[in-house]
């Protein structure tokens, strides 16, 4: 192992510093940048509790905070705590105006409205899918970026069809061996499918047990990203140190597909 002189550890920090520094700013320029075209994002997990609503509104939050165009959340995962409860939005009746839009006005009719966003939360009584293609693919071409809270979804019932409706999907998992490599072996699959979504593994460390995991799948061809757990996150308040950070990167990563410089 090679040494290091005492003398040369303030220059190395800030060294580390100023680079991370720069992975931040690269991310922040990334998600400020040009139109990104009809950008579709999915959040989805394997399993209850891992994170994906979470993780979904905390991204929202940035890009509604950094783009010049509204961002459309879209709630079809039919939980009581999920994306639209968190954003306080009220449920979506159907509309024809929406049904049959030809212009932002139409497309926005009768949907909640916070700073940066609209909210779509739509009867979900016929599953996820039928709610997304019924109520959310009229006007998902008039937002230039849409974030869909998809929920817990079983790889072998509904995770493809729902992976399908995006363009990238982020798939939440916990950050522990055996729920990491399930994700793991998933992502080849949802890379498969004939509509060709890209697949971003975000893995929460619920365990406080460090980023080994995360680290270990950084060869993989999609991208990983380990996001620290942070209490505050669920309660919807503002990341902090470390968290702040690995939301900026899957922010950032979801927005383009491809794996960020990491910080």
């Amino acid at each position: 192992m090679t040494g290091i002189d005492p003398r040369d550890l303030p220059a190395a920090l800030l060294g580390s510093a100023a680079g991370r520094g720069s992975r931040l700013t690269e991310w922040d320029a990334s998600i400020r940048g040009a139109g990104t075209g009809a950008r579709r994002l999915g959040f989805v997990s394997l399993a209850p509790g891992a994170g994906a609503t979470t993780l979904a509104a905390q991204v929202l939050r940035v890009l509604a905070a950094r783009r010049s165009e509204p961002v459309l959340a879209i709630d079809v995962a039919g939980g009581e705590a999920d994306l639209g409860a968190r954003l306080g939005a009220a449920a979506t009746p159907p509309s024809d105006a929406r049904a049959r839009a030809r212009t932002s006005a139409d497309a926005v009719t009768g949907l909640s409205e916070g700073q940066g966003w609209f909210c779509l939360r739509p009867d979900v009584s016929d599953g996820p899918v039928a709610a997304w293609l019924a109520e959310a693919a009229p006007i998902t071409r008039f937002f230039e970026v849409s974030i869909t809270d998809f929920g817990a979804r079983h790889p072998l019932v509904d995770l493809a069809a729902c992976a399908a409706l995006c363009d990238v999907v982020c798939l939440v998992s916990d950050a522990r061996r055996a729920p990491a490599e399930l994700a793991r072996a998933v992502a080849p699959a949802i890379a498969a499918l004939p509509e060709g979504p890209a697949p971003v593994l975000a893995l929460v460390d619920h365990a406080r047990a460090g980023e080994a995991v995360a680290r270990a799948m950084a060869s993989d061809p999609w991208p990983v990203v380990g996001v620290p757990f942070d209490r505050g996150l669920r309660g919807g308040r503002t990341p902090t140190g470390r968290a702040r950070h690995a939301v900026l990167e899957v922010a950032a990563t979801v927005l383009s597909g491809r794996k960020a410089v990491p910080a």
